[in-house]
């Protein structure tokens, strides 16, 4: 059974009739005054502050073609098709053991790694055999790391192995001997200076647009430390220098965290904080980048490591419309209509422009906060015909790529930006208006929300129950279950990993308080929360904390299109800030078109007239015929409407509502269905975005 809005009918004609209008006024025409670039740049991890942080402690790539290692534009390193490559930030951290022994090495890294996930094993080698460093953290200061030293140099971690050398905070600090005129010639001196005991490294500089190869000597972490490194290397015959800490460096390590148990060291680019450090992975051939800690996902163009806030920045740098494939195919399904195909596209395409630069370092990140973006395994055949049917095409208002912003389901009508989510005025987003978006509900059972014996309220799908032909003594309808073991569920969908509420057997009785439609990103229904649990969401978000318990919440104030702008907490106004920001401080609510039932609150007409609330702490009570009594369990009541609820002693509340994201501009199921009744991608545009053109780049 399909399930419309309540208000479907009505509106199912208006859209006709627009639409109409939208397609007579199409024309297919696409202007050419716009350019677009060629290139975009992804934020796969940054730590961009409030903005945005997702952040790695090391970066895991591999290519089955191969890559070239560059700096400044020029190659510093060939990688062979296969072979892994990890980055990391050259910053301080807590050298915890120095043994030669890899097994103890390794159990001592599995050990901390329960409680980091910044924990590394390095090979050098020194006098003459190979040693292992267990370190662990990017600390952005030597008394940082010294903190983290003194928790993890106790035997819990160390496991008592005994350490060449005692346990110790190490730096970016180094003394720099070089240029050498080979790489070969760089790691001769590598050697010898690991034969003295010091601690020394291969390093990539770029200078003139040639590469330059270096030894890093030492891992200080104070300028006296580093002074006596340097004069160790003077008593080999090494000459080296203090370096200028503005220049860009990579030092190479031999990284034995991911294949210590194979003895196999992996090379580990550690990336200098000077500010412009950066090194790009760029594919051989067409296979891609794997980046492991992305999901494994694989990845067209190229990835650029840099460091950002102390942390590592992770970037893929690909061109536009190959970026685009993806986008396409992770935002909806590869089975849709060609046309709502092309219409993501382009919106796709105009959103990425508009953001211009806005994540520091990238256009967009990854995340749904721009657009899912997930590599090669996104695209599909069809979303990348899509991409190519639309090339280059994007929506401007007054000359500029407006702000195309989309959504998974607008719930039946879309949001009015003005009043309802950011409070912008953006007259070129479509307000308030029909959206055919009930599609998510297409072959799903109805739930029957009931009421057991006990008071216990939950949901069981329409199959397992049927009407029993008998009334309870209030004269209401009762159904039976129909099968063994049936689950009474939270809210109206199947989660395994959610414990129903209840088990009925066959021929258990309920009663139905209503009759609603499967949870879908359409329609949805949250479990029944707990005052807490609603209290620390809301305070997480508001500017001024409601004082607890948490008595009452309503909704006070909606906007054009029905979504709330204003929710009232034990009678006073909850501030936070943008209206869509009501999703977050109400535990992550799919949308803002929604209504809260309140199970402990009650309005009774009183034999005057008047009406009078009662909620469980104004001492909600029931006469029966031996007196008055409280209420010491769940009630089910008959409202003046006629229809059923559940009243509980307690409050709980329950959250309804329609539509997945923020509803604005385009709805992506709203956009499938016009598709399906047959308009094109300009037609479905120009429903969902007002009084744009459709341009394609002029270049």
């Amino acid at each position: 059974m399909k399930h419309r809005h309540r208000h479907s009918i009505g509106r199912t004609a208006m859209l006709s009739t627009l639409l109409a209008a939208v397609a007579l006024c199409s024309t297919g025409a696409v202007a050419n005054a716009v350019t677009v670039p060629d290139n975009i740049r992804v934020a796969l991890f940054a730590d961009l502050g409030s903005r945005y942080k997702s952040t790695t402690p090391a970066a895991t790539l591999v290519s089955e073609s191969g890559m070239q290692l560059m700096m400044g534009g020029t190659a510093v390193a060939k990688i062979a098709g296969g072979q892994t490559i990890r980055f990391a930030v050259d910053g301080y951290k807590a050298k915890v053991l120095e043994t030669a022994d890899l097994t103890t090495a390794i159990s001592v890294l599995k050990k901390i790694q329960s409680s980091s996930n910044a924990v590394y094993v390095t090979m050098l080698m020194k006098n003459g055999k190979a040693v292992y460093q267990v370190t662990e953290g990017n600390y952005a200061s030597a008394s940082a790391a010294s903190s983290a030293l003194a928790k993890w140099n106790t035997a819990a971690y160390t496991l008592g192995a005994q350490t060449l050398t005692p346990a110790s905070v190490l730096g970016p600090l180094a003394v720099e001997s070089g240029p050498y005129d080979s790489e070969a010639a760089a790691s001769e001196a590598v050697t010898k200076l690991g034969n003295a005991g010091l601690d020394a490294f291969l390093a990539y500089k770029v200078s003139g647009g040639m590469a330059g190869y270096y030894v890093r000597i030492g891992q200080a972490s104070d300028a006296t430390a580093l002074s006596a490194i340097q004069l160790k290397a003077a008593a080999e015959g090494v000459t080296s220098k203090t370096p200028d800490a503005a220049s860009a460096y990579v030092v190479l390590r031999n990284d034995m965290t991911v294949n210590g148990a194979q003895n196999k060291p992996v090379n580990l680019y550690s990336v200098g904080t000077a500010a412009g450090t950066a090194i790009t992975a760029a594919p051989s051939g067409d296979a891609g980048i794997q980046v492991v800690e992305r999901s494994k996902q694989t990845y067209r163009g190229n990835i650029e490591i840099s460091v950002l806030n102390n942390n590592l920045a992770v970037v893929n740098e690909v061109d536009l419309e190959q970026y685009l494939y993806s986008v396409v195919g992770s935002e909806i399904y590869s089975s849709w209509p060609a046309e709502a195909q092309k219409a993501q596209a382009v919106a796709a395409r105009t959103y990425s422009l508009s953001l211009g630069v806005g994540f520091q370092i990238a256009n967009v990140v990854d995340t749904t906060l721009s657009q899912v973006y997930s590599g090669i395994k996104g695209e599909s055949a069809q979303s990348i015909a899509a991409v190519k049917a639309t090339e280059g095409e994007i929506l401007t208002y007054g000359g500029k790529a407006i702000s195309a912003v989309f959504s998974s389901n607008a719930g039946g009508i879309t949001a009015d930006n003005a009043t309802e989510i950011w409070e912008n005025v953006t007259n070129y987003l479509a307000s308030a208006v029909v959206s055919p978006d009930s599609g998510p509900q297409e072959g799903k059972l109805n739930w029957h929300r009931v009421v057991l014996e006990n008071g216990t309220t939950g949901y069981i799908r329409s199959d397992l129950l049927r009407d029993s032909g008998a009334e309870n003594e209030a004269g209401i309808k009762l159904f039976e279950v129909t099968g063994d073991g049936v689950a009474v569920r939270s809210s109206p969908q199947i989660l395994t990993n959610v414990e129903p509420v209840a088990k009925l057997n066959k021929g258990d009785k309920v009663v139905t308080l209503e009759i609603v439609p499967e949870y879908t990103v359409y329609s949805w229904i949250e479990a029944p929360m707990t005052p807490d649990e609603l209290l620390t969401a809301i305070n997480k978000r508001a500017k001024t904390a409601i004082e607890g318990p948490l008595r009452t919440l309503e909704v006070s104030q909606t906007g054009p299109s029905g979504r709330a702008i204003e929710i009232k907490a034990n009678g006073k106004v909850v501030d936070v800030g943008y209206p869509d920001n009501l999703r977050g401080a109400l535990g992550g609510i799919k949308s803002t078109l929604f209504k809260i039932e309140e199970t402990g609150r009650i309005s009774l007409i009183q034999s005057n007239g008047q009406t009078t609330e009662k909620t469980s702490s104004s001492g909600l009570q029931v006469q029966g015929a031996n007196g008055v009594s409280s209420v010491s369990g769940n009630l089910t009541v008959m409202g003046a409407d006629g229809k059923l609820r559940s009243v509980t002693p307690e409050p709980s509340f329950i959250i309804s509502g329609q539509g997945y994201g923020h509803g604005l501009g385009m709805s992506q199921w709203g956009a499938k269905a016009l598709a399906d009744q047959g308009y094109d991608y300009q037609s479905i545009l120009k429903y969902y975005y007002k009084d744009v053109t459709i341009e394609k780049d002029g270049n």
